[in-house]
């Protein structure tokens, strides 16, 4: 028998597909609704972090989930993945990591030539390329702005994945180009202290808090929670994440 390897196990399991039953797809749409809401009108893209406060609570398939319905309004949505250090945009979407952002950073690649086009419809993708020595150098640079700005003429919505805000100081560089973040925590599974920490830096960020996408929560919970500028807001969807069950609300 074939062994299947965990990352093809996590691709199928987390990543939205037509085959994803009403809930699941529902519950992404009622996020998507309440981030366009949350955002004024701009002539130009919006882009939208998605970060956590440690590894291992759901961000990365939150923002690829994110990514997809948005694109399935025919808004034109990419997807770039900014966790140089640990990438995992490109297992999921069963893309390769190499020619992406980092080498587009450091002048080996042109922009057009890293774009990864139509993933999903109306998607594409910047993957992270290879792994640097200086991530954060490489995020902070003007180099790393001016990729920004040329994407924002290009595409209406640019979600970002970005590394844990406690573990380095990456996200919160890439934080200063955005929007609004959407900040996911697992329930049960990340500290006080650390959430604590992820709020007190994304608040010196200046950007505005779209909402925080709790996840893992326990089956018991009649509702979930998806939290949006101070006010909870709850619906009657659920689904299952994995092998956890996530708790989201839209308005």
């Amino acid at each position: 028998m074939k062994k299947i390897k965990n990352s093809d196990k996590e691709k199928k399991v987390n990543v939205l597909s037509e085959n994803d039953n009403f809930y699941t797809v529902e519950t992404y749409k009622s996020i998507r609704t309440n981030v366009m809401f949350s955002l004024p009108m701009s002539d130009s893209g919006k882009v939208i972090p998605i970060t956590s406060s440690i590894p291992d609570e759901g961000k990365t398939t939150t923002a690829i989930n994110l990514a997809i319905v948005f694109a399935q309004t025919g808004e034109r949505v990419l997807l770039i993945d900014c966790d140089l250090r640990k990438s995992r945009v490109h297992r999921y979407l069963g893309l390769e990591r190499k020619n992406g952002l980092s080498n587009v950073i450091c002048g080996y690649l042109g922009l057009e030539d890293a774009i990864k086009k139509n993933v999903r419809p109306n998607l594409d993708c910047i993957t992270a390329g290879e792994i640097p020595p200086n991530p954060a150098e490489l995020l902070d640079s003007a180099e790393f702005v001016k990729i920004i700005n040329e994407l924002k003429k290009r595409y209406d919505y640019i979600f970002i994945d970005t590394p844990p805000i406690v573990v380095v100081t990456d996200a919160a560089i890439v934080l200063r180009q955005a929007d609004g973040v959407i900040i996911v925590s697992k329930e049960n599974f990340v500290t006080y202290d650390a959430l604590d920490i992820t709020m007190d830096t994304v608040k010196r960020t200046d950007v505005k808090i779209l909402g925080v996408i709790m996840t893992g929560c326990s089956d018991k919970r009649a509702r979930y929670n998806y939290y949006s500028g101070g006010k909870r807001f709850y619906g009657k969807y659920k689904y299952r994440y994995a092998d956890d069950n996530v708790r989201e609300n839209g308005k």
